[in-house]
């Protein structure tokens, strides 16, 4: 048994939403450092050019730029990886939203805005939601010809849910729109993975329920107020006392794209603390 081999992802192609940043960016690099060619993909080209040019390793990271929310935008980067490439073997569903665009000052207000009743639902229906489903059909094809590059190969779609998805405790960091999208994310991942195996389509749909993961967004120095105490609205702080490592979230990736027997599931990467907020 070999495990450097068996998540040994050199000629496999790679797609990441919103990877410019963030959870996103973390998990295109973790794929990229196990030989996979990654694209990552956003509406900031400068951010995504920024990134990919920051990318030292193993593998290649590059640039695309694709707003998951254009259906003209989509069919574009469909086109551009397929003459590129000619098919795609990995694609991660990040792109989302946790609360209102324009709402940059987010982080130094904490948690006011939900207090605030801010609770836009048709864009997070559009970014959490539709967006995932809409961009694994139009990349489905490519998928397939990525699974039949190698023998008894499947291809690998991650969705990228939260963990507020199961809470029913009151996360006031986040809206309501924001944890009834995520479960219902976790729900079209298990209805697609399921249709697929019945079609026997060689692409398997999994997805990956993060809880607290310092990014752009919400800096680390944000969360720190709260390493051993609860969240507001939550009843206990995370088990472990400390926030999720860039590694634990690419590594949780890099497996559900590289093992070929799992599918249907959704996996918390939480440190617990859906665990012990019920």
């Amino acid at each position: 048994m070999s495990i450097s081999s068996a998540i040994d992802l050199s000629g496999r192609v790679g797609l990441v939403t919103g990877g410019g940043t963030g959870i996103g960016l973390m998990i295109a690099q973790g794929l990229a450092s196990c030989g996979a060619k990654v694209y990552i993909a956003g509406r900031r080209v400068d951010v995504l050019e920024k990134s990919a040019a920051g990318y030292q390793g193993k593998g290649s990271i590059v640039a695309l730029c694709m707003d998951v929310v254009d259906e003209e935008s989509i069919k574009k980067g469909v086109k551009f990886i397929s003459e590129a490439d000619g098919k795609l073997d990995i694609l991660v569903n990040n792109a989302g939203i946790t609360t209102p665009l324009g709402e940059s000052d987010f982080a130094t207000k904490k948690f006011e805005y939900s207090a605030e009743g801010k609770i836009p639902m048709e864009l997070h229906f559009k970014l959490n939601v539709f967006a995932p489903f809409f961009v694994t059909s139009a990349f489905l094809e490519l998928l397939e010809k990525g699974a039949r590059s190698r023998i008894d190969g499947t291809s690998s779609v991650i969705n990228i849910s939260g963990c507020a998805a199961v809470m029913k405790s009151g996360f006031a960091n986040l809206s309501f729109a924001y944890a009834t999208t995520k479960a219902a994310l976790d729900q079209i991942t298990t209805s697609l993975a399921a249709d697929l195996a019945r079609r026997k389509v060689p692409v398997r749909i999994n997805a990956i329920e993060p809880g607290a993961f310092p990014t752009d967004i919400v800096p680390a120095e944000i969360f720190e107020e709260y390493r051993t105490k609860p969240l507001p609205g939550l009843i206990a702080p995370v088990p472990l006392l400390r926030w999720g490592k860039p590694e634990e979230i690419a590594l949780t990736a890099v497996y559900l794209a590289s093992t070929g027997y799992t599918n249907g599931i959704v996996l918390r990467v939480d440190g617990g603390l859906a665990l012990v907020n019920p």
